[in-house]
């Protein structure tokens, strides 16, 4: 497919361009968790307010969000019903997880990542001394909304906000009487808190990656040729990565993967397809993605935290296009592997250097793979 200026302008997110919603969820009038900031880029995630504005509401398999946060300031205990992964973009945050809180605490500061397992309730502060911004990952299209700790609804009923069955807050006046019952979503029972796995905090800090702790290597077919220095390092799933040693962080199917990417100085990727709908989060450094290949180019330069929605079918290419390291994080529908589908001609030239792909879809020295079988 060919993507016009204007599908690129639409797709492309920029910093700026996020609009926030400062009452979205049912804890907003708690003491300490305001002024509190939510955001929905990619998808219409979780919020409790319909007058949330998106950004971009084409499903893609998950959604993209953020929040945002002055020193402090607590989003309160609650959990979803698929993954959610925490982007520490700016500031440091402290995550608490259990009905209470009480189970494990962890931090995440300036480029840490952590996948929250699904039915856990967690929250998380500001911890740090200036304005916080956490990024994150959602699986699904239809996330299923979330649930607060009981306590925290329980709180939030003596402020006026009740959560009505639709999920959608209801704010009752001062001196009003209480919506029915039947109008409202019930309290998670203390049975069913019971059953809810607990999480020590060597297991849940499994689920997370810090920066050093990124494996990045040249690990797509196209980085044999010359001057397609490009890396990943993977964190969820199976994603692009054609490396035999690159195993993620959280193997197991949340429906997207997530890798790191990075393009040094003077490298680029060569062009490819996925056949996945994929976001683009940019952290740092002079990332540009250009599009079409050589029938109608276009090209993308994203600033820090810019996001750039890749349409499946679509021509890109990842370029460095300044003097430092680019980085950004690949988010991409599907919990199979994804291998870009390169050009015949990229193919051949990597052939031509002895590079190829064995039968099972890793990188391998073609001279030492056996003739394919005859049928």
């Amino acid at each position: 497919m060919i993507l016009t200026p204007e599908e690129m302008s639409r797709r492309h997110i920029r910093r700026a361009q996020y609009r926030s919603c400062d009452d979205a969820f049912i804890d907003v009038r708690l003491p300490g968790s305001t002024p509190k900031e939510n955001y929905s880029i990619v998808g219409p995630g979780v919020t409790q307010n319909p007058g949330q504005v998106v950004n971009l509401r084409e499903p893609h398999g998950f959604n993209i969000g953020a929040a945002g946060l002055a020193p402090g300031i607590t989003n309160n205990l609650h959990l979803h019903f698929t993954t959610e992964v925490f982007i520490a973009c700016e500031g440091r945050f402290t995550l608490r997880w259990g009905v209470r809180g009480d189970e494990g605490e962890a931090v995440l500061d300036e480029g840490d990542v952590i996948c929250m397992p699904a039915w856990m309730f967690r929250g998380f502060t500001n911890s740090g001394n200036r304005h916080g911004f956490l990024m994150t990952v959602l699986g699904g299209d239809d996330t299923g909304g979330i649930l607060w700790s009981p306590e925290v609804i329980r709180r939030a009923r003596d402020t006026g906000l009740w959560l009505g069955r639709d999920n959608q807050l209801i704010d009752v006046p001062p001196g009003s009487a209480p919506p029915p019952e039947t109008d409202l979503l019930p309290l998670l029972p203390d049975d069913e808190v019971r059953q809810l796995r607990r999480w020590s905090a060597p297991e849940l800090l499994a689920r997370g990656l810090k920066p050093a702790q990124r494996d990045f290597r040249t690990a797509t077919l196209d980085t044999a040729l010359p001057g397609h220095g490009w890396q990943l390092a993977p964190f969820v799933g199976w994603g692009l990565s054609q490396h035999r040693d690159h195993h993620p962080a959280v193997a197991e199917p949340q429906g997207c993967s997530i890798e790191w990417l990075r393009v040094p100085p003077g490298q680029h990727s060569a062009a490819f397809v996925l056949d996945e709908p994929a976001v683009l989060v940019h952290a740092s450094g002079p990332l540009a993605v250009a599009f079409n290949g050589d029938i109608a180019p276009l090209q993308a330069a994203l600033g820090p935290w810019d996001t750039l929605s890749l349409p499946a079918g679509c021509t890109r290419r990842f370029v460095n296009t300044g003097g430092t390291d680019a980085e950004a994080l690949l988010v991409v529908r599907g919990n199979a592997p994804k291998p870009p589908r390169f050009s015949a001609d990229v193919v051949a030239q990597a052939l031509a250097l002895d590079r190829t792909l064995d039968a099972g879809g890793h990188l391998a020295r073609h001279s030492l793979l056996p003739p394919p079988m005859l049928a």
